[in-house]
Formats: structure tokens, C-alpha cells, sequence
């Protein structure tokens, strides 16, 4: 069986991906079909998180795909990591509450939401820089354009991913988040590859989505618009140059 699945993965990489990613999103998306309370609801997103994690971990270790590496950090890497920090942490709604156009729900429930997105940025991460990265890295011959076509084809296939939330989210807010979710996608994929360890990008989503997430149901840790002027410009020009960086990175690394 170990050495069907080794042949199947390496033989069709890219397929391989697409189809470990349907299976994942499949199991995120169990909780969705049942009406329950929301207390319940997270322990079923939980639940459903924390296997398909588990799925993912087995599959790249069978697959040998090493995960917990600790590559040794340039000052160049050092530099692209603070970059996705900053990036991560901008998601935070921080002019708008300080500005007090956006207020923070007292009675929120913060612990049940901070397991939330933890829950959240550490499967993804699982799913797709743990796993569908490294099979994705194997389509392409070795090369220094070799980086930034598996980190491209990995953000596709995390992003198209996210068209399923069409149902719940409507037309133009997923249309946004499959656009920003690639952006987001190759910067957590490039991370990967320059720490060799899945921790540091799923560290960097959980504080994206904390920060991403805090209006949304049914948590509503937030309420007012984040979206002022002063913020949509700071992210949008911060958004522009560390996309620039990366990508430059991106073609000028070689990846074996």
C-alpha cells in the first residue's frame, strides 16, 4: 500500500496535489453540513481540522518529505521572514481601533476563536506547504526557475480551494479572498522553503487569520470598518513591495 501510494504520488505530482487538496477542503467542510450550536460547531471544525492534519503529516511522511527542517536563516531569508510578519501582522484592524472606528465585542468568546485559527493555519499548512509543496517541487526539473513555478502552481491549487466558500461567502468576497489568499499562499510557500519547516508559515497564517478574521460569524470578535483610507493604502503599498520581493527571491532561487 506505502509503496502504491509512492508511486501513484510521484508518478502524477501535480494530479496528486489537486486531489489531496479536494480530500482536505472535503474534510473542512464537514461541519458546514450540520446545523448545530456554535459551541459544537467548533468542536466539529476541531475534530475535522486535526484529521485532516493528521492525514497530511502521514502522507508526507510516507511520502519522505522532511517538514521540521531548520535551515540555516541569510540575512536575505531573515529579511523575507520579517517581511511576511509585518504582512501577517497588517491584517490586524490596528488604525481602525485606534481611530475608534472599530470596536472589540467584550462578550466575544476570544479563547473559542483563537482555537479557531490556530486550528485553521495549522491544517492548511499541513495540506498544502507540508504536502501538496514538496510533490509539487518534484514536476519541475531542478533550476532557479524551479521555485517559483511550484510556488505558483502550489498558491493556485490553495487559492482555487477557496471558491467553495462561493456558497456561504457569495460572489465578490470570494472572488476577493481566491485573490489574496494566492498572494498569501506563495508568501507562506516561499517561507517554507527557506526555513524547511512547516512552523514558521503556520505560525504566520494563524496570526493573518486572528487578525483577518475578527469580523467575521460567528465569533464577531470585531464590529465597525477597518477599511479606511489611511489602511487600505498601507496595505496595498506593503502588499505591492513585499509581492515584489518575493518574487524576485522566488526567481533567482534554486531549489534541488
Amino acid at each position: 500500500m506505502i509503496e502504491k501510494i509512492r508511486k501513484n504520488a510521484f508518478g502524477s505530482p501535480v494530479l496528486s496535489a489537486i486531489c489531496y487538496s479536494l480530500f482536505a477542503v472535503a474534510i473542512f467542510s464537514v461541519p458546514t453540513l450540520f446545523k448545530v450550536a456554535d459551541g459544537l460547531a467548533l468542536f466539529l471544525n476541531a475534530l475535522c481540522r486535526t484529521a485532516a492534519t493528521v492525514l497530511a503529516l502521514v502522507l508526507a511522511k510516507i511520502l519522505g518529505f522532511k517538514l521540521l527542517k531548520f535551515n540555516k536563516i541569510t540575512l536575505v531569508g531573515a529579511l523575507l521572514l520579517l517581511a511576511g510578519l509585518i504582512v501577517s501582522a497588517n491584517n490586524f484592524p490596528f488604525i481602525g481601533i485606534i481611530s475608534g472606528r472599530v470596536t472589540v465585542n467584550e462578550n466575544a468568546n476570544v479563547s473559542a476563536y483563537a482555537v479557531y485559527c490556530v486550528m485553521v493555519g495549522i491544517s492548511e499548512e499541513a495540506v498544502f506547504r507540508a504536502l501538496v509543496l514538496p510533490l509539487v517541487l518534484r514536476a519541475f526539473p531542478n533550476g532557479k526557475y524551479k521555485t517559483v513555478k511550484a510556488v505558483s502552481v502550489c498558491a493556485a491549487i490553495f487559492s482555487a480551494c477557496h471558491i467553495f466558500n462561493v456558497f456561504s461567502a457569495g460572489v465578490g468576497a470570494t472572488a476577493l479572498q481566491v485573490g489574496y489568499t494566492f498572494l498569501t499562499g506563495a508568501m507562506f510557500s516561499i517561507v517554507f522553503i527557506i526555513t524547511g519547516n512547516m512552523i514558521i508559515p503556520a505560525f504566520l497564517h494563524i496570526v493573518f487569520d486572528i487578525g483577518g478574521l475578527m469580523f467575521s460569524a460567528p465569533f464577531g470578535i470585531a464590529r465597525g470598518n477597518m477599511w479606511d483610507t489611511l489602511t487600505v493604502i498601507i496595505t496595498a503599498v506593503l502588499g505591492v513591495a513585499v509581492t515584489v520581493v518575493y518574487t524576485v527571491y522566488a526567481f533567482k532561487n534554486k531549489t534541488d
